[in-house]
């Protein structure tokens, strides 16, 4: 029978592992088993939602919004100017005081206080539009919070995962560690007794080489991965890590009407639309500079001074004022087309977005398919290596083929193992990627959002 070169079975070990390594990102087949202290990607995510500062960093910003929006509405209410003077007063108007005085000028004590109150009857929609676009305003931080959590979760979702990828590819090497060094000793003492030569010990040492250097980089990627859980969920990961796939019913069966989904109600897309509609209110907010102001004034002046320079004096008032500032520079016409161009800026934004939108759950689901089809072909392969596998035991034990050949199939065994597992672990990615594509990561993991109602919103 034909040997299969050690070398080359190798190398393309070593190509293959290392390329499926960057597809991988879990596989709950290879997890280990429950125990204390696990966690479940539910309570991970839910933690780091819970806790994380850009949640929070989020949250401030959509509070800061609220506040603008009060702000905004109090421009409705009336304003009530209050002021009082006390002190002395020196005066010399004697020809104000027609022919009766004796004095040109006088000292006295002097009182005065006026109360005022102003409402706003006519600014040209300019409070009506600053309210439209802050509530706008608010809808879009509020879904800023939504899509912060959404990415978050993702983040968490991909850490959980490859976590417990690592752990199991790590058992799976220790588990081949052991039985290479098995077949380490067993070809020893066949050199020692003359049935192997020292070439075939060497091969045997430089396979158990490779598998060192893959637990070494594994050890390294837990820690990394280690740092990475920490950083989201705020605690170190303990005991098993158990994935399970999203619930079906939250993927659509068909690619276009998760894209429909998706533009319809992924948390960013909504915010830019909610963006367009602040900056086309902020641009009607300059045009209506251009119109005069009318407000109501009622007012209450009272003055006590010494008669002879002035003594007591009433002014009540209830009057109508109108301002008309027109800026013969321009500015006015200018700070409108700046306004029109920035609405038209954002227009173009949110389109950009459901472009990319769209693309991203196009490629998730491309990714599925591809994930999905590997998967058999994995299926296949492992088979069909447990079948040589089983077939190459008993021709050693016939005595047709060496053990290093047997050792040889073992590691193709273990290949077609770790090609399985991370086709599997490709088709649990593209699944939360079509859902958090959709921005329906959180709601498929069961946890708790941000509200976002339409109540008062600007729907025009």
């Amino acid at each position: 029978m034909r040997d299969v070169h050690p070398f080359s079975l190798l190398v393309w070990f070593d190509l293959m592992f290392k390329y499926k390594l960057f597809f991988a990102t879990g596989l709950a087949l290879f997890a280990f088993a429950p125990g204390l202290g696990a966690a479940t990607l539910q309570e991970m995510v839910s933690a780091t939602l819970a806790s994380h500062p850009a949640v929070e960093g989020a949250q401030a910003r959509l509070q800061a919004s609220v506040e603008t929006k009060k702000a905004q509405v109090s421009g409705y209410f009336p304003e009530v100017s209050v002021t009082g003077t006390g002190g002395r007063n020196y005066a010399d108007n004697s020809t104000s005081r027609g022919l009766s005085v004796s004095r040109g000028a006088g000292y006295s004590w002097l009182w005065e206080g006026s109360v005022t109150a102003r409402q706003k009857i006519f600014d040209g929609m300019q409070t009506q539009n600053r309210v439209a676009a802050s509530r706008a305003d608010v809808k879009a931080a509020e879904l800023g919070v939504v899509d912060v959590r959404e990415s978050l979760a993702m983040r968490a979702v991909q850490t959980y995962i490859d976590l417990g990828r690592v752990r199991a590819g790590l058992a799976l090497l220790q588990e081949q560690e052991k039985n290479i060094q098995n077949y380490l000793s067993r070809i020893e003492n066949m050199v020692h007794e003359g049935a192997a030569d020292e070439t075939e010990l060497q091969q045997a040492k430089d396979v158990l080489a490779i598998l060192d250097n893959y637990k070494n980089d594994y050890e390294g990627q837990i820690n990394i991965l280690e740092a990475d859980f920490f950083e989201l969920a705020g605690y170190g990961p303990e005991g098993a890590l158990n994935t399970v796939a999203p619930h079906p019913d939250f993927i659509p069966d068909s690619v276009e009407e998760a894209t429909k989904l998706a533009v319809e109600s992924h948390p960013l897309m909504r915010s830019a639309l909610y963006d367009v509609r602040s900056a086309r209110r902020s641009a009607d907010v300059e045009k209506g500079a251009l119109y005069p102001e009318v407000d109501g004034e009622v007012s209450y002046l009272k003055v006590d001074k010494e008669d002879l320079i002035g003594g007591e004096a009433v002014d009540a008032r209830a009057v109508l004022r109108m301002n008309w500032n027109l800026e013969t520079g321009g500015g006015q016409l200018a700070r409108i087309r700046e306004k029109n161009q920035r609405y038209k800026e954002l227009q173009s934004h949110a389109r950009e977005l459901e472009r990319t939108v769209s693309r991203t759950v196009r490629q998730a689901y491309a990714e599925y398919e591809t994930a999905t089809n590997q998967v058999e072909i994995q299926d296949r392969r492992v088979a069909l290596n447990s079948k040589l596998f089983d077939t190459y035991k008993s021709q050693f034990e016939g005595a047709r083929i060496s053990l290093l050949q047997l050792m040889q199939s073992e590691n193709q065994l273990l290949i077609a193992r770790l090609e399985k597992m991370n086709a599997q672990s490709r088709v649990l990615l593209a699944q939360y990627s079509i859902l958090a594509a959709m921005g329906r990561l959180q709601d498929s993991l069961n946890v708790v959002t941000a509200a976002v109602s339409d109540t008062g919103a600007d729907t025009q």
